[in-house]
């Protein structure tokens, strides 16, 4: 889901960007042919990053009011589209969507911001739309391809707006962060910077005060660089995951992924020790945590005679510990929660069952969307089967789970779980980060450490029956 990334991306990066000053934005519209009798409504920017699901009437009308900051983006999530754009302080926005079609309406005594919007919006696809060469160019390590194709875009996003404003610095930042997300997954020493003879002389001079700054464009060899915990965790989140999905229920048989070439490409280009031991402290971290134990045992013990801070070498340690607790045919830590009709629910009520875990919240959108994408399939291929969905949500609102639940339609057991990363039960399933799941056997074994919903949405009726014997 690298598109899913690119899009949180830009919301943690407008965190350095964003002005706290907030007022209402209404977000409207008509909903064409509908699927569902909901749509989603993202947010993230800002101290927030909030999803909710937003009602469509009989008649196809929706309406919702939110508070937002200067730098915030809004996303729409219909059926099987998403619709993407920065969002103003102040805005109505008024929306058309269609299963087949998405089209977009402002209110029409602001021209500027209709431009802006929609500038964004062509912008991104003309990304979408250059993927296969981004890709073939930051493989082939051909930075100056990979400049060209920048420019071009910002050349294109600059001349569509016309005007400058206030929130225009947001949606550059977001374009330079974009490509170089592509760009760090093959070399993670790199800056990509604004060509003034493609861009355009008087472009860039009417945008200048806009265009980052050198400070802005900064590279793993500078200290500001490797100084800025914003930028760290944008290296982490975006640059060293790779999406890995399960293709068989058996517990090590995924889709083979070269960590090991990972972490030399870190090892060999990475000059600066500290952040060469913090990148590969989280590298090994995500292997954990994807499922692949022997490749991130393997690849800890390999790095930690060569860990500069003390530290972090610790961390690493404690962190072999925790997840080795998790491998694959160890005993799944029990757990003890409510349901919704306040019913104690525990893991070892369902031994003699096979048990699928799923870790999540309600402000979470990914996890939102996985429900909407998976959850009929699932509930329809599994209704007779010998497994039970159980579904934990971390919230402290009891009645903002219990809404999401029905209008979500989450099939199975559901229970609530209130403290989230202080929960015993977050600390035994390494469950900090969102979405998480596990496949626990009968015998109450952990069968497989990360099996997203689309994998097992995804098995056919003789794979179903064969391990659920």
């Amino acid at each position: 889901m690298r598109t899913q990334c690119l899009l949180l991306l830009a919301g943690m990066q407008l965190l350095l960007l964003s002005g706290i000053a907030q007022t209402n934005t209404v977000i409207k519209g008509t909903v064409l042919h509908p699927v569902n009798d909901f749509i989603i409504v993202s947010v993230d920017g800002l101290l927030q990053n909030n999803t909710d699901s937003v009602l469509v009437s009989d008649q196809g009308f929706f309406k919702q009011e939110i508070t937002i900051g200067t730098g915030n983006y809004v996303t729409i999530t219909f059926a099987s589209q998403e619709l993407r754009f920065p969002a103003a302080p102040g805005d109505t926005i008024e929306l058309t969507l269609d299963e087949s079609l998405l089209t977009y309406n402002l209110t029409s005594n602001n021209a500027q911001r209709k431009r802006e919007i929609t500038a964004v919006i062509d912008n991104s696809a003309l990304f979408e739309g250059r993927l296969e060469e981004i890709n073939a160019a930051a493989e082939k390590g051909s930075d100056s391809l990979l400049n060209v194709i920048y420019n071009q875009q910002l050349k294109d996003f600059l001349h569509r707006i016309q005007q400058p404003s206030p929130y225009i610095k947001e949606t550059i930042q977001e374009i330079y962060y974009r490509h170089l997300t592509y760009w760090l997954g093959y070399n993670p020493v790199c800056a990509l910077k604004p060509n003034e003879k493609i861009i355009g002389k008087e472009l860039y001079t009417k945008f200048a005060s806009l265009i980052p700054s050198e400070q802005e464009y900064l590279t793993l060899n500078e200290p500001l660089f490797y100084a800025s915990n914003h930028y760290r965790t944008f290296l982490l989140n975006f640059k060293n995951k790779e999406p890995r999905f399960t293709k068989n229920i058996k517990s090590d048989s995924t889709r083979p992924v070269n960590h090991q070439a990972r972490y030399q490409t870190i090892i060999g280009e990475v000059q600066i020790p500290q952040i060469r031991d913090w990148l590969i402290m989280n590298y090994i971290k995500d292997i954990y945590r994807e499922g692949a134990f022997d490749d991130a045992l393997r690849l800890s013990d390999e790095y930690k005679p060569l860990c500069r801070d003390a530290a972090i070498k610790e961390k690493i340690k404690r962190m072999d510990l925790s997840f080795a607790k998790l491998k694959n045919g160890n005993q799944a830590p029990d757990f003890t929660l409510e349901d919704m009709s306040g019913n104690k629910i525990s893991l070892s009520d369902f031994k003699g069952k096979w048990v699928y875990l799923d870790f999540w919240a309600v402000t979470s959108g990914a996890c939102i969307i996985d429900f909407m994408k998976y959850s009929a399939a699932i509930n329809e291929k599994y209704k007779d089967k010998n497994i039970v969905f159980l579904n934990i949500c971390f919230e402290e609102d009891a009645n903002k789970w219990r809404k999401k639940v029905d209008e979500l339609q989450i099939g199975g057991v559901n229970v609530i779980a209130k403290g989230w990363t202080n929960l015993p039960i977050c600390k035994d399933y390494q469950a900090d980060e969102l979405p998480r799941t596990f496949l626990i056997d009968k015998a109450g074994n952990i069968n497989n450490n990360q099996l997203p919903p689309a994998a097992i949405a995804e098995y056919d009726a003789a794979v179903i029956n064969e391990w659920l014997q």
